[in-house]
């Protein structure tokens, strides 16, 4: 799989720089942004950091890996490191069963683009998506079925948006990417 290494600058609103515990999860998200590419994301998240640390309505975003519509993967901040991508006032009771209140340090991000507002993902998003799970969940020792999560069943946030709206789509996912872990264990 071809990722692209784009990191960004470590600074207090997307890359903080600190060691993430150990990887419990994998959380999927789509960009919210129809039609744009995965550099321009990974650009977004680059932008934050001219952000005031002074400014109450500073924003804290990132994730580790953004996969675009033509399945080009670039990864913003390295898997061992913390990523802003499910932070929230308020978890679920199985994010906090799961992960504690603090589910960023022990959580892997990857956002999603997607062409249109609707949010379905393109079959090359969704292909490269899924080889990049189960390269993930062979590295952190996960289990597709249990351990890849929508930001949804984290905050209870609508994101991924097609994932949320189609339960059946997002479940088809994980079973291709068990799929892509058995063919690669082999």
């Amino acid at each position: 799989m071809n990722i692209q290494r784009d990191l960004l600058t470590v600074n207090p609103f997307s890359r903080p720089g600190k060691k993430l515990d150990k990887v419990k999860a994998l959380a999927v998200h789509w960009v919210a942004n129809a039609g744009t590419t995965a550099k321009q994301n990974r650009n977004y998240f680059e932008s934050l950091k001219d952000q005031s640390l002074n400014d109450a309505s500073a924003r804290y975003a990132s994730a580790h890996f953004i996969v675009g519509i033509s399945g080009e993967v670039v990864q913003c901040i390295p898997g061992e490191e913390v990523a802003y991508h499910v932070g929230a006032k308020k978890y679920t009771p199985e994010a906090v069963t799961a992960f504690g209140y603090i589910p960023n340090n022990c959580t892997i991000g990857i956002e999603l683009c997607h062409p249109r507002d609707d949010g379905q993902f393109s079959t090359e998003t969704l292909r490269a998506a899924g080889e990049l799970c189960a390269l993930l969940c062979i590295q952190f020792d996960l289990d597709p079925a249990k351990d890849i999560w929508r930001h949804f069943d984290v905050t209870a946030k609508v994101c991924p948006r097609w994932f949320v709206e189609h339960p059946e789509a997002f479940d088809e996912f994980k079973q291709s990417v068990a799929g892509a872990v058995n063919r690669l264990r082999r």
